[in-house]
């Protein structure tokens, strides 16, 4: 009986010698982007925009952050390191705060509302990843309005941000991407309030 006591306690022991380190916990990234400094005086698109989740493929669609080790090189992602929601559906929602707060439109709505819109926003998120060779984060995003009514394209451009990231660390590829964020929507708006649709 000792004997079988003494073996269980060191098969118990051997297996916890086996058993590695803990995993770390996971970690959740958000896209903050402030409010434009200043709101429009008037609605460029007069009416209600809707802003459709932004397509995304392979890579760039998961939640979890994308990295290449060099420019060019294989995409892979972090295991522990996520956005809080897929790229497609956070910038989405982003976009849709972001431009109403600028009061680009006289309401700004996800389809999720059933309203029906005078304008539509579609995209694309071509890049969403982090070049850890050249310590930089890289967004690039292709937007589009057009008229709801007949299709008519009001704006249809790709914009490209290259931020520095300050360290090899996750958290700071994630604030490097936010603002890279935060320079495609200003120039979007700034292009978007130069249209006379």
């Amino acid at each position: 009986m000792v004997m079988r006591k003494v073996l269980a306690a060191a098969s118990l022991l051997a297996l916890a010698a086996c058993a590695g380190p803990a995993a770390p916990p996971d970690s959740f990234y958000r896209i903050e982007v402030a409010a434009p400094a200043q709101r429009l005086p008037r609605p460029v698109l007069p009416g209600v925009l809707e802003i459709n989740r932004l397509a995304s493929d392979g890579v760039a669609a998961e939640r979890a952050l994308a990295f290449s080790r060099t420019e060019g090189g294989a995409l892979a992602h972090y295991k522990y390191d996520f956005w809080s929601e897929p790229p497609g559906l956070l910038l989405q929602d982003r976009l849709a705060h972001y431009l109403a707060a600028a009061g680009i439109a006289d309401k700004v709505v996800t389809p999720e509302l059933r309203v029906l819109a005078d304008w539509v926003l579609r995209g694309k998120v071509r890049r969403f990843e982090q070049i850890a060779d050249r310590a930089e984060a890289v967004v690039d995003l292709e937007l589009a309005v057009v008229r709801a009514r007949d299709g008519r394209l009001v704006l249809l451009e790709t914009y490209t941000a290259r931020v520095p990231v300050s360290s090899a660390r996750v958290e700071d590829a994630a604030l490097a991407m936010e603002k890279g964020v935060a320079d495609i929507f200003g120039r979007f708006l700034a292009d978007l309030g130069r249209q006379t649709p």
